[in-house]
């Protein structure tokens, strides 16, 4: 009998020993992402990205390293006919916290190119009823320009989505 109580007590000891080897990450942390390469609203490549600083907890211990790998997800919309610009929507999805847990996280960076719509309209409709009927119609199809992230833009309103308790 003593034996089982021991065994159960020291189980439970354990148990409770890991708890207190973790540290705590909360819900609405933030974070700055910085994207290292280009992508374009016309381009399929999804940019590369990693965490700008230390990410630290209420302690002040460090939770996710700086330079830690962050990964995106881009939603793009190509530039149009009558001067539409393209779209670009990058949301950060998740990285990795110094246990190697998968922290996910909220927040996105829009960005638009150049709007033409009125270069388009204005040279469609102003020579198409004046000089040219037919040809001046064909201006429609001038589009906006391509939507384009540069190389070290920062996301600087990036969240935690969850709280985590991260192993030491």
């Amino acid at each position: 009998m003593f034996k089982k109580v021991f065994i159960t007590l020291l189980a439970l000891l354990t148990l409770n020993l890991t708890v207190f080897a973790s540290t705590p990450l909360d819900r609405g942390t933030t974070l700055i992402v910085r994207i290292l390469s280009s992508t374009n609203s016309k381009s399929g490549t999804t940019p590369t990205a990693m965490v700008e600083e230390d990410v630290r907890n209420k302690n002040g211990t460090v939770v996710i390293k700086k330079g830690t790998l962050v990964e995106l997800q881009v939603n793009r919309e190509k530039a149009k006919g009558c001067g539409r610009p393209g779209t670009l929507f990058v949301n950060c999805i998740s990285t990795r916290a110094v246990d190697n847990q998968y922290i996910v996280l909220n927040g996105e960076l829009k960005t638009e190119g150049n709007d033409k719509r009125g270069l388009a309209i204005g040279l469609g409709v102003g020579l198409g009823v004046t000089f040219l009927p037919f040809v001046g119609f064909a201006f429609f199809a001038i589009k906006g320009e391509q939507a384009t992230i540069q190389p070290n833009t920062l996301i600087s309103n990036v969240f935690v989505m969850n709280d985590y308790l991260i192993e030491e």
